[in-house]
């Protein structure tokens, strides 16, 4: 591995993001490219985007059990489809797909 080689896998960071919702639903448009998605954070390294990725789902989806226990009606919801948090993915800063289209 060259000089110049080491320095770009040195700037190389990452990005804890969550898909924005679709309007007027509430649901998660997991529809929407990655481009659309909004960055929640920033990591220098993989492995601390990884542990904020699964502190913040295990956080989303006691918050979905706690709302659902507080009302019947909720207990059918499905967390998935409605929770922004429970959906984020760490990315890669230079992934392809983070360019608008």
């Amino acid at each position: 591995m060259t000089i110049r080689h080491a320095a770009a896998l040195a700037l190389v960071g990452w990005y804890l993001m969550v898909p924005p919702r679709v309007p007027g639903t509430g649901e998660v448009n997991r529809g929407v490219p990655l481009s659309q998605w909004n960055i929640r954070r920033k990591f220098p390294h993989n492995e601390g985007c990884e542990a904020a990725k699964s502190r913040l789902h295990d956080q989303a989806l006691a918050a979905e059990t706690q709302a659902d226990a507080a009302g019947p009606h909720r207990a059918e919801r499905n967390p998935e489809l409605r929770c922004v948090l429970c959906n984020a993915q760490c990315v890669e800063d230079d992934d392809p797909r983070l360019k608008a289209n």
